[in-house]
């Protein structure tokens, strides 16, 4: 429910879109690992029929062995910096597709399933939080226990202003069978 107030921002603002103590750190996963990491985390939205519209209510927290009173908010992650869409319509185990990567360019191009990538999660799930697959075991390449929140308030300190425009990257989305999911509410 945190919001970033138009004019003035504090540091309560900021620290209010991060509640937890939590530090950062950086692992290394391939590209195939993080595929199986987005499909459990996938496991969040039931499955669909048709393209939609659909509430949103209506597809998220999906009950599972390991959340037989459906999946808390908190167990959906998405992987920033690749590109993919996540089929509600296809099984469990199979939604994610169109896997790629920005190159140097800035073209898309498909992940191979050896590609490295650093990527950066909260202590709380690197060890071993949530059960998401590989992240617990993998290679750190960084944990200077650093609070994401004091990060993100020493952060938005330096910008000096906060543009929204920066903060939404289009890098996921929703399908049915290959078609845009409609979700409403």
């Amino acid at each position: 429910t945190a919001v970033i107030p138009q004019g003035d921002v504090t540091r309560r603002d900021i620290a209010g879109l991060y509640i937890y103590d939590n530090t950062l750190e950086a692992v290394v996963l391939t590209a195939k690992q993080i595929k199986e990491y987005l499909e459990f985390s996938a496991e969040y939205f039931r499955p669909v029929t048709g393209a939609g519209p659909v509430a949103a209510d209506a597809i998220t927290n999906a009950v599972t062995s390991r959340a037989p009173n459906g999946t808390p908010d908190y167990n959906f992650d998405i992987v920033s910096g690749v590109h993919y869409t996540i089929d509600l319509a296809k099984p469990v185990g199979s939604r994610i597709s169109a896997l790629t990567y920005p190159d140097a360019q800035g073209v898309l191009v498909p992940v191979a399933d050896g590609k490295q990538f650093v990527v950066a999660v909260n202590n709380y799930r690197r060890s071993g939080g949530g059960g998401f697959p590989y992240i617990s075991t993998a290679p750190v390449v960084y944990n200077q226990l650093k609070e994401i929140r004091q990060l993100l308030i020493d952060w938005a300190a330096a910008q000096g202003q906060l543009d929204p425009l920066q903060f939404f990257d289009a890098s996921w989305a929703l399908v049915a069978n290959g078609t845009p999911l409609e979700v409403t509410g």
